[in-house]
């Protein structure tokens, strides 16, 4: 199963992350605390790192292991973030990350609407999921305005460099449709 290449919303376009876009993802987040802050990776302090990652994002679509795209404006053509895909039928999750110039704007629930629909949208897809770190307030109001639902609080999910948790708590949201 592979997701489209592209989404376009009234104010978005998503397209596959490439390498090119490695300059940008460091200054729009990956180089920055704020969107950095609640993240499983260290913050990039070389853009080597972000080259690194967006080659990562090249793979991913090749191999069909993931779909990460850029979120970028349509009228400017800026890059807002990231948001990527992971489909395992039943099931798919997914993750974002903005820079702190598009937050506050309805760019990330845009974005992830789009994607969530899609992917519920698909016959072999019952539940789409994503965590969040229960202090991030923003991203559970995301989540829970493109239809997730809070389930539970995930003890030793995952690390986050940035607040110095080697294994600290997610709570997971998810959406589901029967089955049959």
């Amino acid at each position: 199963m592979r997701a489209p290449e592209e989404f376009h919303t009234s104010r978005l376009r998503l397209r596959p992350v490439e390498r090119a876009d490695a300059a940008e993802i460091f200054r729009t987040y990956a180089g920055e605390a704020a969107p950095t802050r609640f993240m499983p990776f260290e913050r990039h302090r070389k853009l080597a790192q972000s080259v690194t990652f967006a080659e990562r994002c090249e793979d991913c679509w090749t191999s069909g292991s993931a779909f990460p795209w850029a979120v970028t404006e349509k009228v400017s053509g800026k890059l807002a973030g990231v948001l990527e895909l992971r489909l395992s039928p039943p099931r798919a999750d997914f993750g974002y990350i903005f820079g702190e110039p598009f937050w506050g704007r309805g760019l990330a629930s845009e974005a992830a609407s789009a994607v969530v629909a899609w992917a519920m949208a698909q016959p072999a897809i019952f539940r789409v999921w994503a965590t969040c770190h229960p202090d991030n307030a923003a991203s559970a109001a995301v989540l829970r305005k493109v239809g997730l639902s809070y389930e539970t609080r995930l003890a030793n999910w995952e690390s986050r460099p940035q607040l110095g948790e080697i294994a600290g708590p997610s709570d997971c949201y998810a959406l589901t449709k029967p089955v049959g």
